[in-house]
């Protein structure tokens, strides 16, 4: 059937009415007309996808991965870069104003990314192939090359096409400024050649829940701004550092100043100590242990004194007289026990880094009975897929 794109859905997916019905069509752009089938049908919504593209959006681009179409990687590689970013920037504004009650004029002019090679760390799957898998799939697409990922990354690739991958089952591999890391998730009788990765600063294996070290001393060093910090296999780090040093300058811009600041979620604690020479007294709270013991080791690195990291649940720790608390939470957002905390602290103001929009409005909806959003700003930092940065200022009613 012949269909006209109406618009984008928060997906990247193009929306249509088919007998009224609202039909999810993917890679289509707003104004296209198409030629369709539909994939999967119920009674609220359709899923169709396209036959021919009879009309194309002049904002429409010829995608420059030959695995576009198949790879779950990227959503928006067929759209230039300028209309990706106001795509994102709506899309922020549309979902906070439908699930936060948001004034869109608060919210700022998206900051922009590079579009590729901005990825610092990938994930290979590994069965007779090496590569991602495909989209809503276990199976695998055997690349050969990833356009968003650092270019260093590309190369370790050609050298792991050559390698006998017999019981190797995934690839991990980090790159920071000027070190790279690869990480061999094996099973018992794997093989590595290690003379095909001279060049690699800290080579290791994880077999049997423990990590070997083939070379190097098991973590890699990255600088934002004036800060270094170690990346061991399982640190949580930016995967776009020049993103993360956008979006940490934004938060110090919204924390200003603090005496007390409370970080929560505060992972291996970048983000509070790029805030503590803004700050008399930093905390971070995170459960995971091991982040922990990687925030104090990057502390003691960076010879920060003012800074402390208590590995506890979010919504327990005991801290007194604090002004400022920033909150990084998970994509699904800040637990009723952790808003609860929030408002019972009373903090003079809240930085909310989030990495979901529909979270984020839900959350600033309930924040709204005591405090006001006073401005928003969306970053890209995950440029070709749907994804979107916000970093939002809320000030104590």
């Amino acid at each position: 059937m012949e269909i006209k794109i109406e618009k984008l859905d928060n997906q990247g997916r193009g929306i249509s009415y088919v007998n009224e019905v609202i039909t999810f069509i993917p890679n289509t752009l707003p104004e296209e007309i198409a030629d369709i089938r539909i994939v999967k049908r119920s009674k609220k919504v359709n899923e169709g996808q396209v036959i021919t593209l009879i009309k194309k959006s002049p904002k429409r681009v010829e995608p420059k991965c030959k695995y576009y179409n198949i790879c779950g990687g990227c959503d928006l590689m067929h759209i230039n870069y300028e209309e990706e970013l106001l795509y994102k920037e709506n899309k922020v504004k549309e979902v906070l104003s439908r699930f936060g009650n948001i004034d869109s004029s608060i919210i700022k002019k998206i900051i922009p990314n590079d579009e590729y090679n901005y990825r610092n760390k990938a994930l290979f799957q590994v069965k007779k192939n090496i590569g991602f898998y495909m989209k809503e799939s276990n199976d695998i697409v055997n690349i050969n090359k990833c356009l968003i990922v650092d270019n260093r990354i590309n190369d370790l690739l050609e050298k792991f096409k050559k390698m006998d991958i017999t019981n190797i089952y995934q690839i991990l591999v980090r790159v920071s400024s000027n070190e790279t890391m690869v990480v061999f998730k094996a099973d018992k009788g794997y093989r590595i050649d290690e003379s095909l990765f001279k060049n690699v600063d800290s080579l290791m294996v994880y077999e049997d829940k423990v990590y070997k070290i083939l070379r190097g001393n098991g973590y890699i060093t990255e600088t934002i701004g004036n800060l270094k910090f170690m990346i061991s296999p399982d640190s949580f780090f930016q995967i776009n550092t020049k993103g993360a040093y956008n979006l940490y300058n934004k938060v110090k811009e919204y924390v200003g100043s603090a005496n007390t600041l409370l970080d929560l979620y505060c992972g291996t604690g970048s983000i509070g100590m790029y805030l503590s020479d803004i700050s008399k007294k930093v905390i971070g709270v995170e459960i995971n242990k091991y982040a922990v013991g990687d925030a104090n080791r990057n502390k003691e690195l960076n010879k920060i004194d003012n800074i402390e990291f208590i590995c506890s649940n979010v919504g327990i720790i005991d801290v007194e007289d604090v002004d400022v608390v920033v909150v990084d939470p998970p994509r699904s957002g800040l637990l009723k026990d952790a808003i609860n905390y929030l408002i019972n602290l009373n903090p003079e103001k809240i930085v909310y880094v989030s990495c979901d929009a529909v979270t984020l409005g839900r959350d600033l909806k309930i924040l709204s009975e005591n405090y006001n959003a006073e401005e928003i700003t969306p970053i890209d930092m995950f440029s070709k897929t749907i994804h979107v940065e916000c970093v939002v200022k809320l000030v104590r009613k």
